[in-house]
C-alpha cells in the first residue's frame, strides 16, 4: 500500500486531525484520498495513526482564485515581520521563517493560519528601498545551489497596487487604526493593540526579550497608519502516518499481529513521526524510498514462499 496518505480527503482530515482543511494551503496530491488506509482497515489492520501533516512553510493565497499569485506579497510572507494568531497575539519567534518545517509546524499548531502586520511607513520604505534581509526561499535555494545570497528584500515600486489587489482577493486587510484592523481580521482589539504596543517597545529597544527574534529583524515599527494585515496559511505537502506496521513494513492488526501479505509504506506508514514534521529536508522522500525498498524485499520473499 503506497497511495500517499489522505491529503485529498477533506472529510477525513476534519475527522482525524481536528483542523479545518480550508485553513491550510494544500500542495499535496489531491488524488490521495486515503483509499488504501480504508481498505487496510477493512482487512483488519490498524489505520488510525493519523496525527500530522507534512507541514512546509506558509503562503498567501486567494480562496476565490486558486491560481492567483502576487510576487511582492509572497516575498513579504518569507521574512520575519510581526506575526499574530487568531487571538491577536504573537505565537512564535518569527525567524522560524528560515526553516520551512519549523515555520509550517508553528502555524499548524495554532490552527493553520496567522496574520503578518506592517504599517504605511514600511510600505513607503519598501516601495523605494530594499531591506538588508533575505527571503527564506532565496536563503534555502542559494544554500542548496551554493550561490551567494543578495541580502535584499525589495524594493517593490508597485507595492500599493499589489496590496490593493490582495485586498480584492480577500488576503490583505487595511485599516486606519489597530482597533479597526482587529475588527477586520476578527481578533480581539485589546489583544492586538497590546501586542503591537509591546512589539514597538521591543523594536525601540532593538532586542526581542519576549520571543528572542534575531536583533537584525527588530527594526520595523508598526506605528504609522494605515495599517495592514496579510493572512498566511500553513502549506502542507501531504499527510504522514496512518497504518500500524512493523520493521518490515508489514501491516499489523489491533493485537499487533502481522496481517500476511499486506505492506504499507511512505506516507501511509506510521512510526517515524510524532506530533510534528521534523526539520530535516527531504525526510518523507527518503522514508518513501527506503520503506518501499524494505517492504519490497520482504514482500518478494513472502510471495516466493506462498
Amino acid at each position: 500500500m503506497a497511495d500517499g496518505g489522505f491529503v485529498g480527503n477533506k472529510d477525513e482530515i476534519k475527522r482525524t486531525l481536528a483542523i479545518d482543511p480550508d485553513d491550510l494551503y494544500s500542495m499535496g496530491e489531491r488524488k490521495a484520498t486515503g483509499d488504501g488506509l480504508q481498505m487496510l482497515k477493512e482487512a483488519g489492520g490498524v489505520s488510525d495513526y493519523k496525527r500530522i501533516f507534512e507541514n512546509h512553510a506558509a503562503t498567501v493565497y486567494s480562496k476565490t482564485d486558486p491560481k492567483w499569485h502576487n510576487a511582492s506579497l509572497f516575498d513579504l510572507t518569507n521574512i520575519p515581520l510581526l506575526w499574530v494568531n487568531r487571538e491577536g497575539k504573537r505565537f512564535t519567534n518569527e525567524d522560524v521563517v528560515y526553516d520551512f518545517a519549523l515555520w509550517g509546524d508553528s502555524v499548524y499548531q495554532i490552527g493553520g493560519y496567522y496574520y503578518f502586520l506592517f504599517d504605511q511607513a514600511t510600505v513607503d520604505y519598501l516601495r523605494q528601498q530594499a531591506l538588508d534581509w533575505t527571503s527564506s526561499f532565496e536563503r534555502t535555494f542559494c544554500l542548496l545551489d551554493k550561490k551567494p545570497m543578495t541580502y535584499q528584500v525589495g524594493p517593490y515600486p508597485q507595492l500599493d497596487q499589489d496590496l490593493n489587489e490582495g485586498i480584492s482577493q480577500g488576503a490583505v486587510f487595511k485599516a486606519d487604526s489597530i482597533q479597526k484592523l482587529a475588527e477586520k481580521i476578527a481578533v480581539d482589539p485589546a489583544n492586538l493593540t497590546a501586542t503591537v504596543n509591546r512589539y514597538n517597545e521591543l523594536v525601540v529597544e532593538g532586542k526581542d526579550m519576549d520571543l528572542y527574534k534575531d536583533d537584525r529583524f527588530m527594526t520595523l515599527l508598526v506605528k504609522e497608519g494605515p495599517f495592514y494585515a496579510v493572512r498566511a496559511n500553513s502549506t502542507t505537502l501531504g499527510t504522514v502516518g496512518g497504518a500500524l506496521v512493523n520493521e518490515h513494513f508489514e501491516a499489523l492488526n489491533v493485537k499487533r499481529q502481522v496481517i500476511d501479505g499486506i505492506y504499507a509504506v511512505g506516507n501511509d506508514a506510521s512510526g517515524l513521526y510524532d506530533s510534528s514534521y521534523p526539520t530535516i529536508e527531504g525526510l518523507s522522500n527518503a522514508f518513501a524510498w527506503n520503506s518501499g525498498r524494505i517492504a519490497g524485499r520482504y514482500a518478494s520473499a513472502y510471495a516466493a514462499m506462498n
